[in-house]
């Protein structure tokens, strides 16, 4: 079992050169391997370009190492040297294990542009990944519908006894952007040997975008689990009303209701700063002559942005 705390702390040690970043992703029920690249991408601009998996396949394979008007810094003949990442629960037993191939994309035409199928082999069986692709065009104009942030729950309505699950999701045409709601305790950034050691401490409140959240939660409800998206790359791609977004995990909670009452969840408020490739992101860490870096807004485009509203309704 989980426990939610007032605080977190996180240390990340990020590594700029060779530019590969350790990540893991949420699943989406119906898939085994997945694409998770942003939509639309500026031409000669470098963006993120990873492969999901299920489960740690046994053999993957597709018909071409390349893809037509995408230049790979690791071409999908390198498609078997994926990272994973687990979680694990309070005694350090793993609970779930995610599998990833990392790598950059930068486009070299306009248009469409078409993924292969890969095919994977996992225990005996054979899974294969949807169609996608992605457009090109000259520059990007960042819309405030770009980015949304969505409540849910599994069921319409609850009993007592019933535990409930709520999940916020981060929905971004984008995959470089940084949330933030409320200013962390602490935060510090320094660079040696292209190096960067990064120490936030970040409160409840602040990840769920909602002030008092961990009171009012703690008020109407018995926490059973918390799952906490760290570092921000748990990912599947989705589409709402016709637009196809990477749909990041932000925050998972199973909940015991304390009382019968209905219960209104939100609104989440958070600012993001978006990066619209990888080459403005990297623009925000200026060095300075000692080796260390500071932290900048250069490259991004600040948007407000507010969940939904969420009523847990019980019976």
């Amino acid at each position: 079992m989980n426990k939610l705390k007032a605080t977190f702390f996180i240390y990340l040690i990020i590594i700029i050169f060779p530019f590969t970043i350790l990540s893991c992703q949420s699943k989406n029920d119906k898939d085994f391997v997945w694409f998770v690249v942003q939509p639309e991408a500026e031409i000669g601009k470098s963006i993120d370009f990873s492969i999901h998996f299920e489960e740690k396949p046994d053999s993957i394979y597709t018909n071409v190492k390349e893809i037509d008007g995408l230049e790979l810094t690791n071409n999908l003949d390198r498609v078997h040297m994926t990272s994973e990442n687990s979680i694990t629960d309070e005694n350090d037993k793993v609970i779930k294990t995610f599998y990833e191939f990392y790598t950059y994309a930068k486009p070299t035409r306009l248009g469409r542009i078409d993924f292969p199928i890969m095919t994977v082999l996992y225990k005996g069986k054979e899974y294969k990944s949807k169609p996608f692709h992605i457009n090109v065009v000259d520059k990007i104009t960042i819309d405030k519908n770009d980015i949304k942030v969505i409540w849910s729950a599994d069921k319409s309505s609850y009993k007592k006894t019933d535990t409930i699950k709520l999940t916020l999701y981060e929905y971004s045409k984008f995959s470089e952007n940084n949330r933030t709601s409320g200013t962390p305790k602490s935060i510090s950034l320094t660079g040696k040997n292209n190096q960067i050691n990064l120490g936030v401490e970040e409160t409840i409140d602040n990840i769920a975008g909602i002030d008092d959240f961990e009171k009012l939660i703690n008020q109407k409800f018995e926490i059973v689990d918390v799952d906490w998206n760290i570092l921000k790359n748990r990912q599947s791609m989705e589409e709402i009303e016709g637009e196809f977004y990477i749909r990041t995990l932000i925050l998972g909670l199973h909940l015991l209701p304390k009382t019968q009452k209905n219960f209104i969840l939100g609104e989440s408020y958070y600012d993001y700063h978006i990066y619209k490739n990888n080459t403005d992101y990297f623009k925000e860490y200026v060095p300075n002559d000692e080796g260390s870096y500071n932290i900048t807004e250069n490259g991004s485009t600040i948007l407000k942005v507010k969940s939904n509203k969420l009523t847990i309704k019980m019976e």
